[in-house]
């Protein structure tokens, strides 16, 4: 189950109906776990060992999800959900742009 609303998620698609939930949840699911994998992270928040100045240090909720993070996620949700073939490319590198600040060793 995501840490991110899927009411919120369907708010940045501008997804107003319910037939699509169940596809939404797997997919906003999905995309949470490929931003977690880019970040090399099992969760949104805490510090990663042994990084100092890890811009997450002192967060208690191992679940919180910063604003950025959170845009991130939906930028991958869009792509998944109809983006065309392109679009999903860019969409995917600009999540990463937002997602690097938070990843827990450098490289790309």
């Amino acid at each position: 189950m995501s840490v991110i609303n899927l009411s919120k998620a369907k708010a940045f698609l501008d997804v107003f109906h319910d037939s699509d939930d169940e596809k939404l949840q797997d997919l906003l699911d999905g995309a949470e776990e490929e931003a977690l994998r880019f970040m090399k992270r099992s969760h949104f928040s805490g510090a990663c060992p042994a990084i100092e100045g890890d811009p997450l240090i002192g967060v208690s909720d191992p679940d919180e999800v910063t604003p950025g993070q959170r845009v991130a996620v939906f930028l991958l949700l869009q792509a998944s959900y109809g983006a065309s073939p392109d679009d999903a490319e860019k969409l995917r590198r600009a999540a990463q742009i937002k997602l690097r600040p938070y990843r827990c060793s450098a490289g790309l």
